[in-house]
């Protein structure tokens, strides 16, 4: 006889379906991570990117000079002048030239000036110069020396040459055979004096060998480059043809170029310049205007300046003032060329 099934509460069967419902999904669960499921593709890696190199850094090359600097140089200037008189009506040039005040010769002077000049100098950080030196061998000559020593003069209305009375040598100042000096040379000062100093510097010959030793003075103050600027503003006073001159001067300089042995450095001037003078009887009133452009080339390891040219053109305009007379006025232009070199002593 077989035993009669026993009917199960419903609320035993709801809770062995739930037990199969589970079994079911943890058997679906086990199978996707045995990879019966979708696969899951991983997040790419990104590629590192490499470091950017260095920075390189730019030197810039700059310029640094002794404190100390001595040398000797042959300097020499060749001048060109000529004089014009100028209509009083309208200031104008008129068509007759003369270049010597006595009037013996027409057309255009030459002069030209030699000197030895030594230096030696103690520089600042600014490049400012406190210097000692001497002007040796000081020569000047000039075509108006060349004609008397030749015995010819030329008459100042007919510009003929005539026989003079003969002489050996042309009649000039004494030269001085040796000069010493003193300078103080900075951006707003450029002052060279004989040592001992001259009792009256007017028209003084000594004068001329004191601008041949001015034109080596350079100041270079320390650490520039290529390219960089500085400017020179100086005052000065000088004594022509019995006139006080205050001379306005204002220099421009610029480093051209730097090498390991050289430095080049452009030199541009412009100045201006008036003057009055004279007596109750006669008097003179002067003004003028002067430009120039100068190259030069200093050596690094020393500070020496190796060499030094240029050029320079001077205008002045000399008004002459009578009691009786009409006022004559006068144009004289001067054309210069510069040359200085080191050489050894």
């Amino acid at each position: 006889m077989h035993p009669v099934p026993r009917l199960l509460p419903a609320h035993v069967a709801n809770h062995r379906s739930a037990i199969a419902s589970s079994s079911m999904a943890v058997f679906v669960l086990l199978l996707s991570a045995c990879g019966g499921g979708p696969v899951v593709t991983p997040a790419s890696t990104p590629t590192p990117t490499p470091d950017a190199p260095p920075a390189v850094r730019v030197t810039t090359a700059r310029l640094t000079l002794p404190a100390r600097i001595a040398s000797n140089w042959q300097v020499s200037t060749v001048a060109r002048m000529t004089a014009t008189d100028l209509r009083p009506s309208d200031a104008r040039p008129s068509t007759e030239v003369r270049t010597d005040p006595r009037g013996e010769i027409r057309g255009e002077q030459r002069i030209e000036s030699r000197a030895i000049v030594s230096w030696t100098m103690d520089r600042s950080a600014t490049g400012a110069l406190r210097a000692t030196g001497q002007v040796d061998s000081f020569t000047v000559r000039s075509t108006l020396d060349a004609l008397e020593t030749q015995g010819q003069r030329r008459d100042a209305r007919t510009g003929a040459t005539a026989a003079t009375p003969n002489r050996a040598t042309p009649p000039a100042t004494t030269r001085p055979a040796l000069l010493l000096l003193d300078a103080v040379f900075d951006s707003s000062v450029a002052r060279v004096v004989t040592r001992p100093l001259l009792a009256n510097e007017c028209d003084r010959p000594e004068l001329g060998a004191v601008a041949l030793a001015k034109d080596v003075l350079i100041r270079i103050p320390e650490g520039v480059a290529v390219g960089d600027r500085w400017r020179d503003s100086t005052v000065s006073l000088v004594c022509r043809t019995g006139i006080p001159i205050t001379v306005y001067t204002t220099t421009q300089h610029q480093l051209e170029r730097l090498d390991d042995q050289r430095a080049v450095i452009i030199r541009t001037m412009s100045g201006t310049m008036e003057g009055k003078g004279g007596s109750a009887f006669r008097g003179l009133e002067l003004t003028g205007v002067s430009s120039g452009t100068q190259r030069a080339e200093v050596l690094r390891s020393t500070g020496v300046l190796e060499k030094l040219e240029g050029t320079s053109t001077l205008t002045l305009q000399v008004s002459e003032r009578t009691p009786s007379g009409a006022p004559r006025a006068q144009q004289i232009v001067q054309r210069m060329e510069l040359k200085a070199e080191r050489v050894a002593r």
